[in-house]
């Protein structure tokens, strides 16, 4: 049994966070539960009070693009994406540079939220996000439940009260341009965004390879596709 502290202040929450710690805390879409990014002994915390398969990665969160640029690999779409929707619930897929494996460190968003705005600034390393439930159940938005569910099993709970029900942020892979959760952005906000400034051929994504002739050269399957800025 842990010990649980009801708290917003930020001092504490990043002293915890610091020491391997696990809170709960709000964000724009529901209530997430999470630790530092970097420390692979909290991740696992995270897996056992959720009961989560350890096959599904996290989303890790980050205060802006200079953040998410140290810790991973941002293409052109992933930057292009950033400019245009973040802060805000889109969370990016695309390579990591040196976070641990197990995080999911090759997903991010950076959020909107006010609060965890502020702890990011402070804390100034991202921070694991996943829904506050446990794996299966539906993602918590009232404060008596998240208290109920966790209380005991976390660190620290952030009362941010009851949040509005909105559906999850949407997952968009920027190396297979594919949506791979639905969410509050649309899937055609993005592809019209994607369409509108880069140029890919045939999904190789080299942005050196611009025309039709070259893709119909090297497309192998009428499967492939082109998006072509003119």
């Amino acid at each position: 049994m842990v010990k649980t502290t009801i708290t917003t202040d930020i001092k504490e929450i990043i002293n915890v966070l610091r020491r391997g710690g696990v809170i709960i805390y709000p964000t724009e879409t529901s209530y997430g539960i999470g630790c530092d990014a970097t420390n692979e002994k909290a991740i696992k915390k995270i897996y056992e009070i959720k009961k989560r398969d350890k096959n599904k990665p996290f989303i890790v969160l980050v205060q802006n693009e200079k953040m998410a640029d140290k810790y991973l690999k941002l293409n052109k779409i992933s930057k292009t994406l950033i400019k245009m929707f973040s802060p805000g619930p889109l969370t990016l897929v695309c390579d990591s540079k040196i976070l641990p494996n197990i995080s999911g460190e090759n997903s991010f968003r950076i959020s909107s939220d006010k609060f965890v705005q502020r702890l990011l600034k402070s804390y100034k390393n991202p921070i694991t996000s996943t829904s506050a439930n446990i794996s299966g159940n539906k993602a918590l938005f009232k404060i008596d439940e998240v208290k109920k569910t966790f209380y005991g099993k976390v660190d620290i709970i952030v009362d941010g009260g009851d949040l509005k029900n909105k559906r999850l942020s949407t997952v968009f892979d920027t190396r297979s341009l594919k949506v791979l959760r639905k969410g509050v952005i649309q899937s055609k906000e993005i592809y019209d965004v994607i369409s509108k400034n880069v140029v890919i051929c045939g999904g190789c994504f080299n942005t050196t390879h611009k025309g039709h002739e070259y893709f119909l050269k090297n497309a192998k399957t009428k499967g492939d596709y082109l998006i072509v800025v003119v």
